[in-house]
């Protein structure tokens, strides 16, 4: 990685009240389009990868998620101060998706990839590789997450950025679920590791692209003299006494779960419970991504008519009574095709969520600057990313629990009813359970349109 520089700040830096131009809405979507890739590799095919594929038991694999997590507790946060200290031509933020674009790219592909290893020196690779790759998504995601708040302080513009990330990602996330099932099986000719090597070393070459895009398109207008530097003791003090930072990386913990938690478990449920191939399982996964497209589309003009804060709230108790009904539901191979349309329905409320969530999340920034004087973009994305890995963590630790705790086995024919049971669980009532302590959670939040009116206001007249 190459080392952080100190360069002159640019002469000329446009006002932050531009509009931000269509063009560069697009770049920066396809920054986390790029991440979205190496998330939805982690979470729609990892867990599946390691006990089917690689040869890991679900508890080895729960004990290597949760493991990892510690490391997390000090990288992120260091990823963090290190963002906020980064001083270069071409900004604070904007840089680090050049510079780790490819280390990303290389270390996907090297996870997804089974070596001529056996006993320990296998679980040790698994280890290995994995670490890196959380470490290189750290790297890349935390200045990404904090470049929004150097780019605009109109709410507006944030959500719309927010939308325009969300569509892409829903396209990145179609091309992963949808087009990494059939590269397994062309590259693979029935060799599953290689086809997953060769099919997510693919997959890795488009992140990178993603990556790079972004960074020769977004623009940074805040002038970094502006954004001040601070201490560690104050970038810490001053998250603490951010209430509303608080509140949002509790529930990023809890949004994470409900998409990890389903993810994790498709290709058990769409495998085993629906009895679905090949290319049923694209198909279902067409089904979750164009839905969550469509979501991303939506919300945006949902927030010219309902704040931001109301419509979360309503959406996660649609969801959680949506996804009890889905209990119910019959399963099976002749249910096939109404599963589909279920869990279009399911998606495309459920793609409301991550445009309003990581819009709150930029809001619970400016309102920490807004209220202590302190900005810490770096420092709180890099937190809420460690709580995303929390979730990463736990809903890996509740599926693996789920598993054990049902006497799974890998294989169609090993499959009883009450492994069968467990893994409807991971797709229904569990996820019901935390959108309802979302909905429990946003009761508290005050990150509402007259607030962030009166913000935008105050934060401009400091530019």
């Amino acid at each position: 990685m190459p080392t952080v520089s100190i360069d002159t700040v640019p002469s000329r830096v446009k006002n932050n009240s531009d509009r931000i131009t269509l063009g560069e809405k697009i770049g920066y979507g396809l920054g986390d389009a790029g991440g979205t890739i190496i998330t939805c590799l982690i979470a729609n095919f990892l867990t599946f990868f390691y006990t089917d594929i690689f040869g890991l038991t679900p508890a080895l694999v729960g004990t290597l998620f949760i493991t990892l997590r510690v490391i997390d507790a000090i990288s992120d946060p260091l990823m963090g101060i290190v963002a906020d200290r980064t001083h270069s031509r071409w900004g604070r933020f904007r840089p680090w998706q050049l510079w780790i674009a490819l280390p990303i790219g290389i270390v996907g592909f090297l996870t997804f990839s089974v070596p001529g290893l056996a006993g320990d020196a296998r679980i040790a690779y698994a280890f290995f590789t994995y670490f890196l790759l959380s470490l290189s998504y750290t790297a890349i995601n935390v200045p990404y997450c904090a470049l929004i708040n150097t780019m605009t302080t109109d709410h507006r513009e944030v959500i719309a950025c927010q939308a325009w990330r969300f569509v892409l990602c829903g396209v990145a996330g179609f091309m992963v679920s949808v087009g990494l099932p059939w590269l397994v099986q062309y590259f693979g000719q029935g060799n599953l590791a290689r086809g997953y090597q060769q099919g997510v070393g693919l997959l890795c070459v488009i992140a990178v692209m993603m990556f790079l895009w972004c960074f020769f398109t977004v623009r940074e207008r805040v002038p970094l003299a502006l954004m001040g530097q601070f201490s560690i003791r104050q970038h810490l003090r001053g998250m603490l006494q951010n209430d509303q930072l608080l509140l949002v990386l509790l529930m990023s913990f809890l949004l994470i779960n409900v998409f990890n938690l389903r993810g994790g478990g498709y290709m058990y449920f769409i495998s085993y419970v629906l009895k679905g191939g090949t290319a049923y399982a694209s198909l279902f996964f067409g089904m979750v991504t164009l839905a969550s497209i469509l979501g991303a589309v939506l919300v945006n003009q949902l927030t010219r008519l309902i704040d931001s804060v109301r419509l979360y709230l309503i959406t996660n108790l649609v969801l959680a009574a949506f996804s009890l009904l889905m209990w119910f539901m019959p399963v099976g191979l002749q249910f096939q095709t109404l599963w589909l349309g279920i869990i279009f329905i399911n998606c495309v409320i459920l793609g409301f969520t991550l445009p309003l969530h990581f819009s709150l999340m930029a809001f619970a920034d400016d309102y920490g600057h807004w209220k202590n004087g302190i900005r810490s973009s770096g420092m709180n994305f890099a937190f809420n990313l460690f709580f995303i890995k929390l979730a990463w963590a736990s809903s890996a630790g509740i599926i693996s629990l789920v598993f054990i705790l049902v006497a799974y086995q890998a294989g169609e024919a090993h499959q009883t009813p009450a492994s069968l049971r467990g893994i409807t669980l991971t797709e229904t009532l569990l996820p019901a359970l935390l959108h309802l302590l979302l909905a429990v959670t946003l009761l508290f939040c005050k990150l509402k349109t007259p607030l962030l009116n009166r913000m935008s206001l105050d934060l401009k007249s400091k530019m």
